[in-house]
């Protein structure tokens, strides 16, 4: 999952909390910022809007989208920050419900990004290889890169990026799934 610096983090929530119809100003977000991180707003916009966290469906209007939503309740329930000044009901009752979110399309709250062990990591990857397969089949040609499947893994579970790299290579040593080089992209299959 994606790790939020500070102001990233409060940009999010801010724009989840103060969204009227699922959208909302810039200028409103910023105005909530504190006077140090306003400076950084239209930075933190344009990285945000870049990993397609946010969405500018309109000019100077947005929405947190799903992902962004995603990485929101997993970074809520890591980070270290704590408000000193009171910010309103609105934010404190979006933290509420980032945190007690029970749909699927949110991780348990019990799931921390190092808590996958290698064993369910397996299952997980297994399944997600051969439904990519299956869709590419379905098109007449299968070339399932790395590359993209690891990031669909990444956002699909909650995984730091080291412990997929560490279970992805152990994937390869254990001759589960086979890798090739080809035009710069490893393209993998699986061995059984």
């Amino acid at each position: 999952m994606i790790q939020l610096s500070i102001i990233q983090l409060l940009y999010l929530l801010y724009a989840q909390a103060y969204s009227d119809e699922n959208t909302v100003t810039k200028g409103v977000v910023k105005s909530y910022l504190n006077k140090e991180l306003r400076q950084e707003a239209e930075q933190t916009y344009e990285y945000l809007l870049g990993q397609k966290l946010i969405e500018s469906p309109k000019r100077n209007r947005l929405s947190v989208t799903d992902l962004g939503k995603k990485a929101l309740t997993a970074n809520l329930r890591t980070t270290k920050y704590r408000f000193d000044t009171v910010k309103g009901h609105r934010v404190i009752n979006t933290i509420v419900d980032f945190l007690q979110q029970k749909s699927s399309d949110f991780h348990d709250s019990s799931s921390i990004d190092e808590d996958m062990d290698y064993d369910t990591f397996l299952v997980k990857f297994k399944e997600l290889y051969f439904a990519e397969r299956k869709k590419q089949e379905l098109r007449g040609v299968v070339a399932i890169r790395s590359r993209e499947i690891c990031k669909q893994f990444s956002e699909i579970n909650s995984i730091s990026q080291s412990l997929l790299d560490k279970y992805f290579s152990r994937l390869k040593l254990s001759d589960k799934v086979f890798a090739v080089i080809e035009k710069n992209e490893e393209l993998i299959q699986w061995a059984e």
